[in-house]
């Protein structure tokens, strides 16, 4: 199909102008092609870019606009704050005259999505996020290269851009490489760039992501952005740690990962395939559900049913009321610890092979121990407990399961923390959940750590447990106690 992507102007509460443009047919999408920056005309004249413009038009409205400082809209406006880009969103949606839409925020973008969405999540009716941040503790590139591109940005825009591009794309894609930095360069000043990353890097979306309600779907890569080279196992685990994290802190959040490590998704088949049949699951519920409300209103305002329709309709209401229910559980993460490298050394038959038996280990053990199986991220669990001891039983077999297994050497992390967790739909989130996933990314191979809640509530159950000091948890205000339990001396 052919896109007739006309360029309108829109004016904000501020006097700012952003370009905007409309294409496609059906629920509208408001997208963002990259970060902070943007430039919907070089999108569409860049042929990769374009036939996935193309898919996506075929199932949804797409609305593009540049934010503020960026492309075709107004350059050097001082006010870049999350508010001022809330407010430009809220123009969008009166320009289009939209009731609602989904939100498709990549990268830096996804902490307005977030905030948007906990904020009118009347407007939002689905929230799709490829590699998302919530705050500076989730950068799009390990910390690790934070030095490299401090040092590029010392030597000018055209350096960091082109730093910048090869980094995330790969010497391997190094045409896509080659048009990014041209984009980056001609997508905004250095000034302006620095100035929203600032703001990024400051700003924490960890609150309204505890509020999010929509459909939620997360896109990563298995290996983090850094394709100068291979990166290290503190990389892999920083990558690891911080999508466990984000996964956690977003209530019934589907996350989908996907083989590779640069940052590039519009040119990647499968993660269009799979958000564009998101997009679609979304739609037909909505239909679905619009169907079944007209069907309750028929009811309702035929004769002699009014009381059905009422009863309905308290039933109705009653089941969104117990939706949250906050019960108390034990929740624990799993690891697989060398999952990449093992991947890498044996190839992905075999080694996808040894990853399944992996899963059947831990579903095993979880079924054993009285656990439940909230979600898998690829090469790990989330799993809960109605019983503290149960959990920290759980928590030993799967170290004793794995220890005595034959053949290819697997080793897990296992954290656990308990608390009242909000539950929803079968996932669990809040505090509680975004802890025990922080306590997880402090685990060494083969070990199992715990938080102090959790040692209290085993006092006097014949555990061992080995004071590992205080730290404090990235988004919590008091240090938190954690003890290693010496699941070797054991005699359970």
């Amino acid at each position: 199909m052919t896109i007739d992507a006309r360029i309108e102007y829109v004016t904000t509460d501020d006097g700012v102008s952003l370009a905007c443009t409309k294409f496609g047919e059906g629920p509208p999408v408001i997208m963002h092609y990259s970060g902070m920056i943007s430039n919907f005309e070089m999108e569409l004249a860049f042929p990769p870019t374009l036939l996935a413009y193309e898919e996506l038009a075929k199932v949804a409205t797409v609305i593009r606009y540049d934010f503020r400082n960026t492309g075709l809209s107004t350059r050097g406006v001082a006010d870049v704050s999350m508010a001022a880009h809330m407010c430009d969103l809220d123009v969008v949606f009166r320009h289009f005259q939209l009731e609602s839409a989904a939100l498709l925020f990549p990268y830096a973008t996804s902490l307005l999505g977030v905030e948007y969405a906990a904020a009118h999540p009347e407007r939002v009716s689905a929230l799709v996020m490829p590699f998302p941040r919530l705050d500076g503790g989730f950068p799009l590139f390990p910390s690790s290269v934070g030095d490299l591109l401090q040092a590029a940005a010392r030597l000018g825009w055209e350096v960091l851009a082109s730093v910048f591009a090869v980094v995330g794309m790969g010497l391997e894609a190094h045409a896509y490489a080659a048009w990014f930095a041209r984009y980056i360069l001609e997508s905004a000043d250095m000034e302006d760039a620095i100035r929203m990353e600032a703001m990024i890097a400051q700003h924490d979306a960890n609150p309204a992501a505890a509020m999010l309600r929509c459909p939620t779907l997360l896109l990563y890569r298995r290996l983090p952005p850094y394709n100068i080279g291979q990166p290290s196992p503190e990389m892999v685990r920083e990558h690891r740690a911080n999508t466990t994290r984000l996964s956690a802190a977003i209530p019934g959040a589907q996350s989908a990962i996907f083989d590779g490590s640069g940052i590039w998704y519009m040119d990647d088949e499968l993660m269009m395939a799979r958000i564009v049949e998101f997009l679609e699951d979304v739609r037909m519920k909505a239909e679905a559900d619009a169907g079944q409300l007209s069907f309750v209103a028929q009811q309702d305002a035929a004769p002699g049913n009014a009381f059905l329709g009422h009863l309905v309709q308290d039933l109705v209401r009653d089941a969104e009321k117990s939706r949250e229910a906050i019960t108390f559980r034990t929740v624990l993460f799993t690891d697989l610890v060398g999952h990449t490298e093992m991947m890498s050394r044996l190839g992905d038959v075999r080694g996808r092979a040894v990853l399944r038996e992996h899963e059947g280990i831990t579903r095993e053990v979880l079924k054993g121990n009285g656990g439940t199986e909230v979600k898998t991220m690829g090469d790990g669990f989330m799993a809960s407990f109605g019983s503290v001891t149960r959990a920290v039983e759980c928590a030993v077999a799967l170290q004793r399961a794995f220890a005595a297994r034959e053949g290819e050497p697997l080793s897990i992390r296992v954290g656990l923390n308990a608390g009242e967790p909000i539950e929803e739909d079968g996932d669990l989130f809040g505090a509680t959940v975004i802890l025990a996933s922080r306590i997880a990314a402090k685990v060494e191979a083969g070990e199992i750590l715990v938080a102090d809640t959790v040692r209290g509530l085993c006092s006097g159950k014949g555990f061992l447990f080995a004071d590992r000091g205080e730290f404090v948890a990235k988004g919590f205000d008091e240090a938190v106690r954690i003890y290693e339990v010496s699941w070797r001396d054991l005699t359970l």
